[in-house]
């Protein structure tokens, strides 16, 4: 059963660490007015310090909306610290995936944990901000795509929630392959023939 579940986590573990990095690469937050997403915040932007992306974004490189002129100023999203740190342990476990050794399985498990602590963190605070600035512009904009009759959400896209569920599934995988190992009946050395009396 050990070498089963070592033998899955082989195959497996280095195509759901790539994918948990692809994740990087989509939205990870975003802020919609009645079901378009207005701003949208990759994870690689939150680790790069970039522009985000989303209608807004895209009036501002554009200089026009639908529907009239607007003139919006889009800043670049601030470096968040969570977000460098479970982009760094990722790839960490990316790396360790390519190793078989009980060390290496055991080391993927620890930084797992750690990648879905500072995903989980990052979740609270950028929603506690993306939540606080919503609240703020809605009352300060009379016009534009977040008014004050629009229904203005703000929170987790696909993006994170799909390095999540990769996560987790490391975890799961690690686990169960440890767990095995440790529960493995130990080989039992057959006893010596007894020697047969000399005649």
């Amino acid at each position: 059963m050990a070498t089963v579940q070592r033998s899955m986590w082989s195959k497996l573990g280095k195509y759901i660490s790539a994918v948990v990095i692809a994740c990087f690469f989509l939205p990870f937050f975003g802020i919609s007015c009645d079901g378009m997403d207005v701003i949208t915040i990759s994870g690689t932007d939150m680790v790069g310090g970039c522009k985000p992306g989303g209608l807004i974004t895209a009036a501002d490189e554009e200089g026009k909306m639908q529907g009239g002129s607007i003139e919006a100023k889009i800043d670049d999203v601030d470096v968040e610290p969570f977000a460098v740190a479970a982009l760094a342990l990722v790839v960490i476990m990316f790396s360790l995936s390519f190793l078989g050794t009980r060390s290496a399985m055991r080391a993927t498990l620890i930084v797992a944990v750690l990648a879905s602590g500072a995903l989980a963190a990052l979740y609270v605070e950028m929603r506690g901000e993306m939540i606080e600035a919503v609240e703020k512009e809605a009352t300060s904009m009379e016009k534009g795509p977040m008014t004050r009759d629009a229904k203005v959400s703000a929170g987790g896209r696909f993006g994170l929630w799909i390095a999540g569920l990769g996560l987790l599934s490391v975890i799961g995988l690690t686990a169960s392959a440890l767990l095995s190992k440790q529960r493995a009946a130990p080989e039992v050395t057959p006893p010596p023939e007894p020697i047969p009396p000399v005649v």
